[in-house]
């Protein structure tokens, strides 16, 4: 039987560099907190991708024969395979230059580490990417196996919301006087079904599987606590607002596509509000940071969306403007492979939205089945 504990601990890292030496030292200093896996150029790292699905953070040299870093990236951005599309990968190089790291965040990348950082600052940000940022069906299972283990034993008691609130105000501070980052998401829940605008609480057994999925998945030096019937704050320091989004669009996402529901007609919608301090002009406290969050929460729930709402998101909301249910973002809608996927997986709600695309995409198939058929 499935148990919490079959989710992978302890993340594997895929390392591509054409030079033994580089190759070498990254894994002398990430040994022990993460599992590793060597290629020797692009082609070999994108071969293992396609057969290793434990991987879950790819660092990468920018030169490199056969296959570049450039082209890597390039390739794994454009896999049809969302655990290749979506995973995190790590630029390095010999120099810092703005212009080089502009390209390779161009191309894709989520970070940029120059040869010879020190072990201490690899871990921290590798930590960020691999232990915050999870594979999207661990997630899932994760959150199925938390929802049918409370049929036999009860889940931990989770931070209570003011040992939450001093400890994120600590964080903040702490974020302030080292001039880091600082970014709070509230990921708020509800069910909802498809034609209609009204929206209800999840079960409790599923909010409080959403919310030790939460705990066990963060950095020990995060917090989350659970703050309304149907929400939850995490406050995170040290932390791009980029790798930020990437953790909450997976979690939002893996919350809509677990099997948490038995009744396929009603979808279960997450979403992420998420601020950062890096966006914040002047001295912003928590409580202002809280509350920016918790209302873009609020601002895509109350739409169906399932996702990010940032600052981006919130402005194109409050114009007028469409966002795609189970995207979060402006202008991007799921194409015919994906939502047959969805329709294969019973995930009927969120094909909804879609369907008149759908059925046009589909019409000259059916046609020309009809034609056969009629002969």
């Amino acid at each position: 039987m499935l148990t919490v504990t079959d989710i992978p601990v302890k993340p594997r890292i895929l390392i591509a560099d054409d030079s033994r030496i580089v190759r070498a030292t990254l894994i002398k200093q990430i040994e022990g907190m993460f599992e590793f896996r060597e290629a020797l150029d692009g082609e070999q790292a994108w071969e293992a991708l396609l057969l290793d699905q434990s991987i879950r953070v790819v660092i990468t040299d920018l030169t490199m024969p056969r296959l570049d870093g450039y082209g890597l990236l390039r390739r794994i951005r454009a896999s049809r395979i969302s655990r290749i599309r979506e995973i995190p990968v790590v630029v390095v190089s010999g120099s810092d230059e703005s212009e080089e790291r502009e390209r390779a965040k161009a191309a894709g990348a989520n970070d940029l580490i120059v040869k010879g950082i020190g072990t201490a600052q690899l871990l921290s940000r590798l930590d960020v990417l691999a232990k915050l940022v999870s594979n999207q069906s661990d997630l899932e299972r994760g959150l199925e196996v938390l929802v049918s283990r409370q049929q036999d034993e009860a889940l931990p008691a989770m931070m209570r919301a003011d040992v939450f609130q001093a400890e994120a105000e600590a964080l903040l501070q702490q974020a302030q006087k080292a001039r880091r980052n600082f970014v709070l998401i509230n990921v708020c829940v509800a069910l909802h079904r498809p034609g209609r605008a009204d929206a209800v609480n999840p079960p409790e057994t599923v909010m409080e599987a959403i919310g030790h999925l939460l705990q066990r998945t963060v950095r020990q030096s995060d917090h989350v606590a659970r703050t309304g019937e149907e929400q939850f704050t995490l406050a995170a320091g040290s932390i791009s607002a980029e790798a930020a989004r990437i953790f909450a669009q997976r979690v939002a996402h893996a919350i809509s596509r677990a099997q948490l529901i038995k009744d396929r007609t009603i979808g279960l919608v997450a979403s992420c509000g998420l601020v950062s301090l890096a966006e914040q002009s002047g001295g912003a406290g928590l409580q202002g940071l809280q509350e920016l969050a918790r209302v873009r929460a609020r601002l895509g729930l109350d739409r169906g969306l399932t996702g990010v709402i940032g600052d981006a998101e919130e402005a194109a909301l409050r114009h007028g403007d469409c966002l795609v249910p189970g995207t979060g973002e402006a202008g991007s809608e799921p194409d015919v492979a994906t939502l047959l996927q969805w329709l294969k997986d019973g995930r009927h709600a969120e094909v909804m939205p879609h369907i008149a695309k759908l059925s046009s995409e589909l019409r000259p198939l059916v046609d020309l089945l009809l034609q056969q058929a009629q002969r």
